[in-house]
């Protein structure tokens, strides 16, 4: 049974040592004493809910302090501060910093229970909802790594808050529009979802297609054109890598999003708009703002709320769940599974296109794959720099005994053999004219992929 996780911090050991025991059953709970101790515990799990003192001896940070590191890292835990300040300026600052509750000291096991019931129930309604409403299929978050977790959080945030402008930050392949059609599709809205490719914006027909024309405004406005930000109603507008717009259009988009009003090509009237917008981009816009490649007001307005998306790389524990999510899409009929060593292999790699690279990959599988199985030689096929994962760090006790030099010819070799075998282990063993044995002996040797050489085949 997952019980929720809770997280008690107060320098009052006493006390501390009670709260298990009050929650004994319900919950999940984890106890610190000291400020250090629970931004580490915050920073690196995540709560459903926080137990929090409000002055700690010795230290001259306070709750508040800490409750900022948790806005900042964990948006979705709820925070009851359970102190025994009595300063009436004290405890109105405390509860406009935003803490879910506030338990004065001495407080009772039942009011610590109760006010816990209440909060975790409430969010539990909280995440149905957003589950729901986030749904399966194409454009559903995939994994349950800690970063994911997180992603979830802030998604759930910035919809709770109802903030009109949204920068989604990322690299690229790493999921932007799909983040963007989530929020879109779990915002409930009325309105429509209309994506914009910022660099691919014609010149000459950016005014238009943005804004609309009116009837002979131009040759060839035959009738009147709706604008982009009118047709999608009081839904999204969704700037795709935003930071690729040239500055003339950046200045037009400004006084739109500004002003929420537009003005047609080839008419005097400005018309009310009542559209939410999304950005993303794969640049630093800080950076861009420094360049003056990107104006600095704009990047304001539409950053009203940010959101940063995790590369794959930083959450490959999450790469099976979309490597069979995936292979379903490919092979739907479910006739072909993944071998244990070809997913490792795929976790193996640092995916610099992210998950549209890993979906290309598998989508590439397909009409190839002979047989019920896909291993590490269709792997190597359709994805030749996989084979990069083949070079990682030598022993330094190795390049010591034999030298750089040497080993770096018998990597080579390796190397050179398990392409030539398209990934099949036996095969660049024969190539090598090793003994199996040999072959994994020495690739553990030289460190060339975590995993290789199991005991079980050396046996």
């Amino acid at each position: 049974m997952n019980l929720p996780k809770i997280l008690a911090i107060d320098d009052d050991v006493s006390w501390l040592s009670q709260v298990p025991l009050i929650l004994e059953d319900q919950c999940d709970v984890t106890c610190f004493s000291s400020i250090d101790q629970g931004v580490q515990a915050i920073q690196s799990q995540l709560y459903d809910a926080i137990l929090l003192d409000m002055n700690f001896n010795g230290d001259p940070r306070d709750g508040i302090d800490l409750f900022r590191v948790i806005q900042a890292t964990d948006r979705g835990a709820d925070v009851v501060v359970i102190s025994g300040e009595t300063r009436p300026e004290r405890i109105v600052h405390v509860m406009k910093a935003g803490v879910t509750n506030f338990l004065p000291k001495p407080t009772t096991p039942n009011q610590i229970r109760e006010t816990l019931q209440v909060l975790l129930s409430a969010k539990k309604l909280r995440q149905r909802s957003l589950q729901k409403s986030l749904g399966d299929g194409e454009n559903s978050l995939i994994g349950d790594s800690l970063p994911m977790q997180r992603l979830r959080q802030e998604i759930a945030q910035v919809i709770r808050s109802g903030v009109k402008d949204i920068l989604l930050m990322g690299e690229t392949g790493s999921g932007k529009e799909v983040v963007a059609r989530t929020i879109f599709k779990a915002a409930q809205t009325s309105g429509k979802f209309n994506p914009i490719h910022c660099g691919a914006l014609s010149d000459g027909l950016v005014e238009s297609e943005l804004f609309g024309h009116v009837k002979g405004a131009f040759t060839g406005a035959d009738k009147d054109r709706i604008s982009a930000f009118e047709s999608v109603g009081d839904g999204f507008i969704f700037f795709d890598e935003i930071g690729d717009m040239p500055l003339h259009h950046q200045a037009k988009l400004l006084r739109v999003v500004q002003e929420r009003k537009i003005q047609r090509v080839g008419s005097l009237e400005e018309r009310p708009v009542n559209f939410r917008s999304i950005s993303a981009t794969h640049v630093n816009l800080e950076e861009a703002v420094i360049k003056k490649s990107f104006r600095q007001d704009l990047y304001y307005r539409i950053a009203k709320a940010k959101i940063k998306i995790p590369s794959l790389r930083d959450r490959r524990e999450d790469i099976p769940e979309l490597v069979h999510h995936f292979m379903a899409q490919t092979f739907p009929k479910g006739e072909v599974s993944m071998t244990s060593d070809a997913m490792e292999l795929l976790m193996s790699f640092h995916w610099p296109g992210n998950v549209r690279q890993l979906k290309a990959t598998i989508e590439s599988l397909k009409g190839m794959v002979n047989g019920p199985y896909v291993r590490e030689g269709d792997i190597c096929q359709v994805l030749p720099q996989i084979t990069s994962v083949f070079g990682n760090k030598v022993s330094k006790v190795l390049v010591g005994k034999y030298g750089a030099s040497l080993l770096n010819k018998e990597r080579s070799r390796i190397q050179s053999a398990m392409i030539e075998s398209l990934g099949d282990r036996d095969k660049a063993a024969k190539i090598l004219g090793m003994s199996r044995a040999t072959f994994y002996r020495r690739v553990k040797e030289l460190g060339l992929i975590k995993g290789w050489a199991k005991d079980k085949a050396l046996n």
